[in-house]
């Protein structure tokens, strides 16, 4: 079966019988049974007319039912007894009380359809309240599980007063018909509590429901249970109805019961609207007859689809397609989408009048008649009901079809959920455009334009009798894109043809143009998309033939441009024969005057586009100096002669060579050394400028650069770092010789105006100390120049002496100390020094590093050396943990004796308690106090003051002090400072240490001392 995903809520009509006993026809009782209230007269309830037409509507929203098709299926839970029955495939569910399964009941699969969606029913049987009817033996509640194959059979049906098996379509109960193997009977007041609760087949997921529930028989063989809200405006009865109600036992139910005995009674029935995600009812056993008889006897439930209201259609729902076929493919860029429309099952009076749905698409996009069906939804295509309408283009609009109900008053048009199957095809009018059709560049739907068919595109016109009518439109659906039909488009390619296109008559199109691309000055695909990328341009067939053409002709080249998905745009490009041969034109001009000083004779003559290498003359007193090609520069940055440039024939027309007369030399020569002053060992740089300065010059040839002094022992220049204008010079043009010390090089022929020559010069450290003074003379043809001097001092070197002094920080890096006591000191090279480290409060030295290496431990007290021998000392200190002040006197100037307890609540100190955490990384830290001597006198009496000494550290009890044993004085919870005063926090009434004397205590008056001990830990507990 063709699963259809939908996001509208429809409507569900459930149809519910009750029955009592079979057979005998009693008359209708119209008054309501003792204890209850008329129906008829609940405020807002609605009366619907006996055998009349229809005075009011459902809306169609409620129009979806359940219905046995050949996809239904069962599937019983919580111990379920399975009855089968000869001859027929349908089968009973019996359930019974004395079970242990927690959860009892049926899963109806595909037992309807709701919102476009197959609805899995769950009946779940909440409780069974049986009495026992002696030795254990109490009812079954059942359940008839029909098969499709069994809907149309009238033998040995299993419920009387029925004429067919479908009719017992999810029968709930027991019957009297034993054959039924479901004959139970019920005692009275037996009751059963039910719920049915509605899934998505597909997902599995519990379904809110907004639709009808319709009970039949509420009758005297039973009261029935309904929710209930105060709302008896949702509820609809016949003006003929028996049935009364009042307030049930469970809060928001109502109770409803009739007291008329007849099966399946007109006045036994009411509709109510509802909206859950289930609806949950019950039923007991009442009376056995008209007199109030209490006998054992059957009650039972049944469904049907026919509503006691008339219910208006609902509003269609649009299912769009992706349709992805590809150009190749005969469905390629159709729309294709289904609607789905529900019919309500009315009685005959109550039917449509008329009934008509017109559908519309896009402008761009024609309506394919042959392709408009009608289907029952959810036969998968096989029961076909496009006959019983009439379907036709709308003639104002080709992209409109209305389809129009032949008869919508019979049973086969009346109670159906109609699948319309639309296609439309492009028309001539289409033109693609990104926005225009919504087109997608990557995502889920690349290359697909995609349409919104929902909305006023769609609409189901109705009309009942003069009384309803209606204009429903199709929803938008935004959910899995519902409504929204996707096209798969292929980019079509397009081109630009080039214009001017010239070929030499004789020529051959293939040679000129051997990839048909070069014919096109662009091209791309209308899409823009990569998917449709790359575009190959080739020619049709083979490029015509032109060998016979003359000068003058036009001949049309088709080309054919395909897309990476092989969508194909021809394009024709034009293309004229030409003549065969050109003449290049050359002339040789003197660049101060424009006079023609030599002639080309006879001109170069080619082909179209052949290129040709136009050359210099070599004309006396003169050198080539420009060259233009139909007047733009080409001259090149290095000049040569001769001067060469190409050109080609037809697309150039002239080829111009300026030259300047041969003019001698002007050389300046400027020399320069840098530093002036170098240190033994070390080294520095010459810079000769040599400088062409006369009018227009011109090449200066066989030119040699030679230092006139010879270059001392011990100081050498390098040939290898020798650059011309910034470039290295090949080595066999620069020569040292060692014995004589001469330094020369070859710069050949110099065309620039302006040469700088750099090279540098290593002084050993054993030379001796010296000025060198030096030129260099720069000769060649016709011309030669001496430079200024320089003069480069040699002197003895100096040394430098880093000494740093460094610490670790929170994330391990070397910082400096604080104080910083860096310093950076320079003396002659030999000088000796002696560095003692530096203290800082708080740190301890850790290391010594000499120009990176380590020093063993012990490590020196000093560190001696020579300057120029050792750059840098380090000096590395790590953090403590330690105690940097310390009183020495606790003074508590107690000056009396008393027979009464004395205490002292401070004591004088001389200095602070300090604790200084300078390490790297911090963690908590303990201060202990021990008393190792306890108070005695000092002058030799030996009395003591035993346990008098106190220490208040905030919390509730203050701390004694017993000889030898620590007392934790203080443990911060902010452990990040550095410094911490402990004293500073003592007070009179706070903090601090105290003594306490008790009373008659003190035997000898005088000075008494202790000693205490400070200890810290980087551990707590110290014993």
């Amino acid at each position: 079966m063709k699963k259809i995903r939908l996001s509208i809520f429809m409507s569900i009509l459930f149809c519910v019988g009750y029955f009592i006993f079979y057979g005998h026809q009693n008359k209708i009782q119209a008054a309501p049974p003792s204890g209850y209230s008329d129906i008829l007269t609940a405020p807002g309830v609605n009366i619907v007319p006996g055998a009349n037409s229809a005075i009011s509507e459902i809306d169609g929203d409620y129009g979806s039912m359940f219905k046995l098709t050949q996809y239904t299926s069962y599937e019983p839970f919580g111990e379920a007894e399975t009855i089968e029955y000869d001859s027929h495939l349908s089968k009973s569910y019996r359930f019974h009380n004395d079970t242990v399964a927690s959860e009892k009941g049926v899963w109806i699969r595909n037992a309807g359809m709701y919102n476009g969606r197959s609805v899995d029913l769950k009946l779940v049987i909440d409780q069974m309240d049986f009495a026992d009817k002696g030795s254990g033996n109490s009812p079954y509640f059942n359940f008839v599980a029909v098969d499709f194959s069994d809907i149309n059979s009238t033998v040995n049906t299993i419920i009387p007063n029925t004429k067919t098996w479908g009719e017992a379509f999810l029968f709930l109960g027991s019957t009297t018909r034993s054959a039924s193997k479901i004959n139970d009977t019920y005692t009275f007041e037996d009751n059963a509590s039910y719920h049915y609760e509605f899934y998505d087949s597909e997902t599995k997921k519990q379904l809110n429901y907004k639709g009808t529930w319709n009970f039949n028989n509420i009758n005297i063989a039973k009261a029935v249970t309904t929710p209930f809200n105060n709302d008896f405006d949702k509820m609809f009865v016949l003006d003929s109805t028996w049935i009364g109600y009042k307030d049930a036992s469970k809060p928001n139910y109502l109770e409803l019961f009739g007291n008329g005995t007849t099966v399946n009674a007109p006045a036994s029935r009411l509709t109510q609207l509802f909206e859950s995600q289930s609806f949950a009812t019950s039923m007991e056993k009442r009376y056995s007859n008209g007199n109030g008889g209490t006998a054992l006897g059957a009650m039972g439930i049944m469904y049907s689809t026919e509503s006691l209201a008339r219910i208006a259609p609902a509003k269609p729902i649009i299912f769009a397609e992706k349709n992805s076929a590809v150009h190749t493919e005969a469905d390629y860029g159709r729309i294709k989408y289904s609607i789905l429309q529900t019919v309500a099952d009315n009685k005959l009076e109550n039917r449509n009048t008329t009934f008509s749905i017109e559908t519309m698409v896009p402008s761009q996009y024609d309506i394919d008649l042959s392709k408009v069906r009608v289907y029952e939804f959810g036969t998968g295509e096989t029961v076909e009901k496009t006959g019983q309408f009439t379907i036709a283009i709308d003639p104002m609009n080709s992209s409109r079809v209305i389809l129009t109900a032949k008869d919508p008053t019979t049973n086969e048009f009346n109670g159906s959920v109609l699948e319309i199957k639309v296609e439309a095809k492009q028309n001539a009018t289409f033109k693609f455009n990104k926005v225009d059709h919504n087109y997608q560049v990557g995502g889920k739907d690349d290359a697909h334009m995609i349409y919104e068919l929902g909305g006023t595109t769609t609409t189901t016109h109705y009309t009942y009798l003069n009384r309803f009518s209606g204009d429903l439109n199709a929803e938008v659906v935004v959910q899995d894109d519902q409504t929204k039909a996707k096209v798969l488009y292929e980019g079509v390619p397009y081109g630009v043809a080039k214009t001017d296109v010239k070929i030499p008559m004789g020529g051959s199109i293939a040679t000129a143009y051997p990839n048909a691309k070069d014919l096109l000055t662009s091209y791309d695909v209308d899409t823009g998309n990569e998917i449709d990328r790359p575009v190959t341009v080739s020619y049709v067939g083979t490029p015509p033939d032109i060998s016979a053409k003359q000068p003058g002709d036009i001949v049309d080249v088709p080309l054919i441009m395909t897309s990476a998905k092989g969508v194909e745009t021809p394009i024709t490009v034009k293309i004229e024969i030409t003549q065969t041969i050109f003449d290049l034109d050359i002339e040789h001009l003197d660049a101060e005057t424009g006079a023609v000083i030599a002639t080309t004779s006879p001109l170069p003559s080619g082909e179209a586009d052949e290129e040709y290498l136009a050359t210099s003359k070599a004309i006396s007193g003169y050198i080539p100096t420009a060259v233009l090609v139909d007047g733009v520069d080409k001259t090149p940055a290095q000049l040569t002669d001769p001067l060469t440039v190409t050109a080609k024939f037809v697309t150039n027309k002239k080829v111009t060579f300026k030259y300047t007369k041969l003019r001698t030399p002007v050389v300046n020569a400027k020399f320069a050394v840098n530093p002036t002053t170098v240190p033994l060992g070390g080294q520095t740089e010459y810079t000769a400028t040599i400088q062409n300065t006369a009018q227009a010059p011109t090449k200066w040839r066989n030119v040699f650069y030679q230092v006139d002094t010879p270059f001392p022992d011990k100081i050498v220049p390098d040939p290898t770092s020798v650059t011309v204008n910034g470039m290295p010079i090949a080595a066999d043009k620069v020569e040292f010789n060692p014995i004589t010390r001469a330094f020369k090089i070859n710069l050949g022929d110099l065309d620039q105006n302006q040469v700088i020559i750099k090279y540098k010069v290593e002084i050993a450290a054993d030379a001796t100390l010296q000025t060198l003074k030096q030129t260099y003379t720069v000769s060649g043809d016709e011309a030669a120049k001496t430079s200024n001097e320089t003069s480069l001092a040699i002197i003895a070197g100096e040394g430098q002496l880093n000494v740093l002094y460094r610490k670790k920080d929170e994330t391990n890096n070397d910082v400096k100390m604080d104080p910083d006591r860096d310093a950076i000191t320079t003396q002659k090279d030999g000088t000796a020094f002696d560095i003692t480290p530096e203290t800082f409060d708080g740190y301890v030295l850790d290391k010594i590093i000499v120009d990176g290496q380590a020093l063993p431990e012990p490590l020196p007290t000093s560190v001696k050396g020579k300057y120029g021998e050792i750059s840098t000392i380090e000096f590395h200190y790590k953090g403590t943990l330690l105690i940097t002040s310390a009183p020495s006197l606790l003074d508590f100037e107690m000056n009396e004796a008393s027979a009464k307890e004395l205490r002292v609540e401070s004591a004088k100190t001389d200095k602070d308690l300090v604790v200084t955490d300078t390490r790297a990384t911090k963690q908590r830290w303990y201060l202990y106090a021990k008393v190792t001597e306890d108070f005695k006198t000092t002058d030799g009496s030996n009395k003591t003051l035993s346990g008098i000494l106190r220490y208040n550290d905030g919390g509730t009890t203050e701390k004694s002090f017993p000889v030898d044993q620590n007392q934790l004085l203080t443990s911060p919870d902010n452990y990040s400072d550095t410094k911490y005063n402990i004293s500073q926090t003592w007070t009179a009434k706070g903090k601090g240490f105290k003594v306490e004397v008790p009373g008659d205590y003190v035997k000898q008056l005088g000075e008494y001392r202790a000693k205490i001990v400070y200890t810290l830990s980087e551990v707590p507990n110290l014993p």
